[in-house]
């Protein structure tokens, strides 16, 4: 597998699925669980639990995610897996193809099961090999909180049905139902079933119908392409493809997780949700709106805070995972509301909205410090223990999420001046204590002299200060704070022949680092720099128009770090489709506004 090469993804909100993208096998196929969060059905090696909080051990591990020969599903020809091309040009249907074999997959959304069909033009041996466990993924992390304890799974156990094969895990418990047309003769070999389909009489060409089902009933009907509400643009059409079938995934009535992605981290962290709500937002297409509203049920009503934080994330049933605070994974649920009220007019129902966002708002008040009217955090938003308490783009979320609340104050029966007090008591602590002038605005500071020098990757309110309203893009501090993130004296600079924006967290330039340089570049009015780094992202994309979390800087020795991950790709979408006629600024600034309808 090349760099820029990766599975291939199909979802329908309900199930996801990543399959080989040179053999068309299946990889995995997984669901939100009621009581582990999240399992799939794969062949992957289990992670060795002893290497916890090694990263290498970690990226080694997510690499295996990877790899053809831990497809749980297969189909051989002659003894062989085809060589196949895929066709990645619409991102909602894959297409393969071969001398005398074309394969094509595609899901319909709401469904519990996946199809794929095969159409095989040669008298070949074609046999169809299975094998696999269903239960809950690693959740490896680089930077390693709360390990998750063993689900217990044990075996699972296959059996020959009419039509197909069953595999249950009871002790998850779970079940998945594959069933294959025409007929299929199966047998044991070693620990998997391999089942010789047979040929029809008189006929040269096999059409061979492959469905795996996730729990659930059988859906009955067609596996049709979604329809594209957007321009048919790579990147931002592979980012809601890959939303809307494999990470807003449903886990009850009017209920949706937002994950970071279904391979790695099937968790939700509500930064990364948050840009793809914004996304979906921005988009407005068909059941759009009704993502983001399941969402915000989700994140409200089922999340777990029994003292009205959101931690570092949660799995898909709600449940907390890792516990540390980050300051923006408390104020984005506030701001994704307000963003749900300007598009749509009105709140989700459901949730007791007077209630629930005071008792969030109030939990992000007591973060902030007495003395310095700063809020604290003990990780950033990479995951890392904070170097400083007081982290400069947290203090600009909180000015911004402050004054959304406020647009919406009269639906929460909230204070709009206490609200907007806030705001400007925020911004008066950020100019006491992380501006100065003819400098960098602080990365970090500790309230009583010490400043952190540096620029994270990962910090998009700093970058989108602007279009927010926090300054004017003229302002002195944060034309320096950009000139310093970009430059060799960042720290968090990445030198090479693809210099960029990076993170302490993890090595090379980082495409969210891209998506920051986008936004200076808007700001500033630099057309030729938006279209730079838009091509930066096309060359480092991989295949399927998804953005990884970091690439190399130098071309000759190219690799790319983590295959799955939405909030890049997110990111970048919902700012395009926001500035899709220049008005990026009006629909991001906060200051009040009607929705539009």
């Amino acid at each position: 597998m090349g760099p820029a090469e990766k599975p291939l993804d199909l979802g329908t909100g309900r199930v996801c699925a990543s399959f080989d993208a040179t053999t068309a096998a299946w990889l995995s196929i997984g669901r939100p669980d009621e009581r582990h969060g999240f399992i799939e059905l794969s062949a992957v090696p289990p992670f060795d639990e002893r290497q916890r909080g090694d990263p290498a051990a970690t990226r080694r591990h997510r690499t295996e995610l990877t790899r053809a020969e831990h497809a749980f599903l297969c189909v051989e020809l002659d003894g062989h897996h085809p060589t196949l091309t895929a066709d990645l040009s619409d991102p909602v249907w894959i297409t393969w193809s071969a001398p005398d074999v074309a394969i094509s997959a595609g899901a319909t959304a709401g469904a519990s099961q996946l199809r794929q069909t095969w159409s095989i033009g040669r008298r070949a041996r074609v046999e169809i090999v299975l094998r696999g466990a269903l239960d809950r993924p690693a959740l490896a992390e680089i930077t390693e909180l709360v390990p998750p304890t063993p689900t217990g799974a044990g075996r699972t156990n296959r059996r020959q049905v009419s039509g197909g094969v069953r595999l249950e895990a009871p002790d998850l418990p779970a079940t998945v139902e594959v069933a294959i047309s025409p007929a299929v003769a199966w047998e044991e070999r070693d620990s998997m079933l391999v089942g010789r389909v047979a040929w029809p009489d008189g006929n040269d060409r096999l059409e061979l119908d492959i469905v795996v089902r996730l729990d659930g009933t059988a859906d009955a009907r067609a596996v049709t392409a979604a329809a594209d509400a957007e321009p048919r643009e790579r990147l931002t059409g592979r980012a809601l493809a890959y939303i809307r079938g494999c990470t807003a995934l449903s886990v009850a009535a009017g209920e949706r997780a937002f994950l970071t992605d279904h391979r790695i981290l099937p968790l939700s962290w509500t930064r990364d949700a948050y840009w793809q709500a914004l996304a979906l937002l921005a988009a407005d297409g068909p059941g759009d709106r009704d993502r983001v509203a399941d969402h915000l049920r989700w994140l409200w009503r089922r999340c777990e805070r029994p003292d009205g934080r959101w931690v570092r994330s949660h799995h898909a049933n709600g449940l907390r995972k890792d516990l540390a605070f980050q300051a923006d994974q408390q104020l984005y649920p506030m701001i994704e509301l307000a963003d749900y009220w300007r598009r749509c007019g009105s709140l989700p129902g459901g949730v007791a909205w007077e209630v629930e966002v005071a008792r969030a708002w109030s939990a992000a008040l007591e973060e902030i410090d007495a003395a310095s009217g700063l809020i604290s955090c003990a990780e950033n938003a990479a995951d890392d223990p904070a170097v400083a308490p007081f982290i400069g783009a947290s203090q600009v979320l909180l000015w911004y999420a402050a004054l959304r609340l406020a647009e919406i104050a009269g639906l929460l029966s909230m204070d709009a001046s206490e609200l907007r007090a806030a705001a400007a008591a925020v911004r008066a602590a950020f100019d006491r204590h992380v501006a100065a002038p003819g400098e960098p605005w602080a990365y970090a500071v500790d309230a009583r002299g010490a400043r952190v020098v540096y620029h994270d990757a990962n910090d998009l309110p700093v970058a989108l200060a602007p279009a927010w309203g926090f300054c004017d893009p003229a302002d002195p501090g944060w034309r320096a704070t950009m000139r310093f993130a970009f430059g060799a004296a960042n720290p968090g600079w990445v030198d090479g022949a693809r210099p960029g924006l990076g993170s302490a967290h993890t090595p090379g330039p980082w495409t969210l680092g891209d998506v920051q340089a986008w936004l200076v570049a808007r700001s500033v009015g630099d057309a030729a720099g938006q279209a730079e780094v838009i091509g930066r992202l096309e060359e480092v994309a991989f295949g399927d128009g998804m953005l990884p979390e970091a690439y190399a800087p130098d071309r000759h020795d190219d690799w790319r770090i983590r295959h799955w991950f939405a909030w890049p790709g997110a990111a970048l979408a919902a700012l395009r489709l926001l500035d899709r006629d220049g008005g990026l600024e009006a629909r991001l600034s906060a200051r009040p506004r009607p929705p539009s309808r």
